[in-house]
């Protein structure tokens, strides 16, 4: 696992407003049988059946899920090796910090561009 430097962060916003722009950018939603948290995950890299996925962890810091007042706050943006157990080179072929960091970033413009 990698934390990405981004100023995604403490970044807040309305969930049912983030979740559509986010899914458009192949992000689904993990984590939401909890009541306050959860991770909106996206495949980074793959390369067969080794993937990198980018996670956007998140708290709901207002209302539920269900509701249209529901606002969420980001944490730390993070890289999670699904190929740990079968090819540790793919992690290290490529700095995936940056790379990560520059994904992050065309996200949070993609999100401040059409809210």
């Amino acid at each position: 696992m990698i934390a990405l430097d981004t100023y995604m962060s403490g970044k807040r916003g309305f969930f049912k407003k983030l979740k559509p722009h986010l899914e458009e950018l192949g992000f689904n939603i993990t984590g939401k049988d909890s009541d306050d948290k959860g991770c909106f995950n996206g495949v980074l890299a793959s390369q067969g059946q080794k993937k990198l996925y980018l996670s956007l962890p998140y708290h709901v810091i207002k209302a539920g899920y269900d509701q249209p007042s529901a606002q969420i706050e980001f944490g730390t943006p993070l890289i999670i090796n699904h190929a740990a157990h079968s090819d540790s080179n793919f992690f290290h072929q490529h700095d995936w910090k940056l790379a990560g960091e520059q994904a992050v970033q065309q996200i949070m413009n993609h999100i401040d561009n059409n809210l």
